[in-house]
C-alpha cells in the first residue's frame, strides 16, 4: 500500500512510514480501507471497526551524536488524517435511501423529572435496543441525536429491499420499547415509547463535518422529510412517505392520512400509517410493486402459440410449454398475461371434452 503522507510504498502492517514518518490509518478489516481512527464503521463495507491499538515505539538504538551548534528546528511529521479525510469527501456517491427517524416521546418532560445521570443511563440502554434493531435489518445508524436516533437503509450498504428492512426495523424498535419500558416504568414514571417517520429518496452519501469530525452521513430532502414525518407521528406510530409507501405496499399493510402539509415544506404530502406486515404478501417484482402498469407490447406471437397449445389441450392433445429467455426478458410477464387471458376468455376445464379415453394436459415452465 502507499502511504497517505507522501504516497511511498510501504507494507501493509505499517504504523508509520519510514520515509517521511506519517502515521497510517488502520485498514478495514473488510475491505482494507483506510479508516480514520475515529470512525465505528467502515464507510465501504459497514464492517465494525475494533480500536486501533496504540504502536509501541521502541527506543532508538543508534549512538547519541554530539549536539550541533545550530540545531534546526524539528519538522513536524505529516498530519495522516488530512489525506483520509480528502478521499472520503472526494468517494461521496448519490444513491436512493431509505430513512429512518426514531424519537422518544416525552422527552423534555422526562429529563425535567429525571436526574441527568438517571437519564444518561436511560437513553445509553434505550440506544443500544434501538441500535440492536437496526443492525439486524442490515441498517446503518448515522448518528444520535438528542432522544433522536437516525438510521440508514441503503448507505453504506444497499439492498433492493431497504424500504422493507426500515419498516420491519421500525416495528422491531417499538417492540424493544415496549419491553426497555417494562424494565424503566418504575424508575421513569412515565410511559416510554417511540415515534418514527420513515422516508425514502435520493441523498448524496459521503464524509460530512470538518477536520477530524467529518464522519460518514447522507444529506438530502428525504432526510428532512423523514424528521418531519417522525415530527407528526403520535406515540407509538410509524408514519411513511409516499415513495416508501409505493415500495413496500406488497408486503406491509397502511392506512392513509391524507394530504399533509409538513413543516417547512412547500404543498401538501401524501401520509401513510404502517399498520404491519401482511399475511400473505404480494410479489414484489415488476411495476406492481412502484404501483405502475403497462399493458404488454410485442408478444403477440407468442401469445398466440400458447392460447393455441391450450386449446390443443383442452380439444385432448397433451401439450408442454417451455419459456426460455435471459433473466429479465419478460418471461414472468408473459406467463402472467397468458393466464389473465385464459380467466378472462373463460378458456379452459369447462371446455374439456368427456372422452373418457382421452386425457389433457397443459403444462408451463419458465427458465
Amino acid at each position: 500500500m502507499k502511504c497517505v503522507g507522501c504516497g511511498f510504498v510501504i507494507q501493509a502492517e505499517f504504523a508509520f512510514c519510514p520515509k517521511c514518518g506519517a502515521r497510517q490509518p488502520p485498514r478495514c478489516t473488510g475491505c482494507g480501507y483506510a479508516c480514520p481512527p475515529d470512525f465505528a464503521f467502515c464507510p465501504k463495507c459497514g464492517q465494525k471497526q475494533a480500536a486501533a491499538p496504540q504502536p509501541i515505539e521502541a527506543p532508538s538504538s543508534a549512538p547519541p551524536q554530539s549536539p550541533s551548534p545550530s540545531p534546526e528546528p524539528a519538522r513536524p511529521a505529516p498530519v495522516a488524517s488530512a489525506p483520509a479525510t480528502t478521499a472520503l469527501a472526494s468517494e461521496a456517491d448519490r444513491r436512493t435511501v431509505t430513512v429512518l427517524f426514531a424519537d422518544l416521546s416525552g422527552f423534555t418532560t422526562l429529563s425535567e423529572k429525571l436526574d441527568p445521570e438517571v437519564m444518561r443511563a436511560l437513553q445509553n440502554e434505550l440506544f443500544e435496543e434501538l441500535t440492536t434493531a437496526v443492525q439486524a435489518f442490515g441498517g446503518f445508524v448515522d448518528k444520535f441525536i438528542g432522544d433522536a436516533l437516525l438510521a440508514l437503509f441503503g448507505a453504506p450498504h444497499a439492498h433492493e429491499d431497504d424500504p422493507e428492512r426500515a419498516l420491519r426495523a421500525a416495528l422491531a424498535m417499538l417492540e424493544q420499547t415496549a419491553r426497555f419500558d417494562a424494565r424503566w416504568r418504575e424508575r421513569a414514571g412515565l410511559p416510554l415509547t417511540l415515534h418514527l417517520g420513515v422516508n425514502t429518496g435520493p441523498v448524496v452519501a459521503g464524509g460530512f463535518g470538518a477536520g477530524g469530525a467529518k464522519s460518514y452521513s447522507v444529506t438530502g430532502d428525504a432526510v428532512n422529510t423523514a424528521q418531519r414525518l417522525q415530527s407528526l407521528a403520535r406515540a407509538g406510530e410509524v408514519l411513511v412517505g409516499p415513495t416508501t409507501y409505493r415500495l413496500a405496499r406488497h408486503a406491509f399493510a397502511f392506512e392513509s392520512i391524507g394530504e399533509v402539509a409538513l413543516k417547512g415544506k412547500s404543498g401538501q404530502h401524501p401520509v401513510h400509517r404502517l399498520i404491519g406486515p401482511l399475511d400473505a404478501p404480494r410479489e414484489a417484482r415488476g411495476l406492481e410493486a412502484l404501483g405502475l402498469s403497462a399493458p404488454l407490447i410485442g408478444r403477440d406471437t407468442e401469445l398466440s402459440r400458447m392460447l393455441e397449445c391450450l386449446e390443443r389441450a383442452v380439444a385432448g392433445d397433451a401439450h408442454v410449454v417451455r419459456l426460455i429467455g435471459d433473466a429479465g426478458i419478460g418471461k414472468s410477464r408473459l406467463l402472467r398475461e397468458f393466464l389473465a387471458r385464459v380467466v378472462r376468455q373463460e378458456r379452459g376445464c369447462h371446455r374439456r371434452r368427456r372422452n373418457a379415453g382421452r386425457r389433457s394436459t397443459s403444462q408451463a415452465f419458465t427458465s
